[in-house]
């Protein structure tokens, strides 16, 4: 059932046109939420194939203030590491650049950027299937918020939830209506 969703929510976000254009209204809502509350330590993720350029999130989040730190995946779980925009990325797992900066205690993030292939309105995610944030959303803090991010055509009204799936706090999506 899972795979046959991430399937059908792939051709769905292939599918969307002007991401770009519509990346950035995410990222100024989310941007506005890590201001909102508060928050000093900001992970993001590097959005690669159809996923929401985050490349203007992260500069945004930079610009604003706030310390950018990022994934990289080692064997089955994720390290958070710094991102220094004068260090060159890595190579990462599954094609994904990966920061070279130093690692960084889960518990000193104070919002995690979470993306998916599909979020409901209440916090559960469809992710990729690696179960990698699953893993790594329980070492954070309670006083840490979890957003996750869609295109609004990714969010949907019901998704098969398992035990260890992780539910985020808040979904941001870009709102537009086609």
């Amino acid at each position: 059932m899972k795979r046959d969703r991430r399937t059908e929510m792939r051709v769905i976000r292939a599918a969307i046109a002007d991401r770009d254009v519509r990346a950035d209204l995410i990222w100024a809502e989310v941007i506005g939420e890590c201001v909102q509350r508060g928050a000093r330590t900001v992970m993001a993720f590097v959005g690669v194939g159809t996923e929401p350029d985050t490349s203007n999130l992260i500069a945004g989040l930079q610009t604003a203030g706030f310390v950018v730190v990022l994934p990289w995946v080692e064997g089955q779980r994720i390290v958070a590491a710094t991102y220094d925009s004068s260090a060159p990325m890595a190579a990462g797992r599954y094609g994904i650049p990966a920061p070279a900066g130093d690692p960084v205690d889960p518990e000193e993030i104070d919002v995690v950027i979470v993306p998916g292939l599909a979020f409901t309105r209440d916090g559960r995610r469809l992710g990729q299937g690696g179960g990698y944030y699953d893993r790594f959303l329980p070492l954070l803090t309670e006083r840490c918020t979890t957003i996750g991010v869609c295109f609004h055509q990714q969010l949907v009204d019901d998704l098969e939830t398992l035990p260890h799936d992780r539910i985020v706090d808040l979904v941001v999506t870009d709102g537009v209506r086609e």
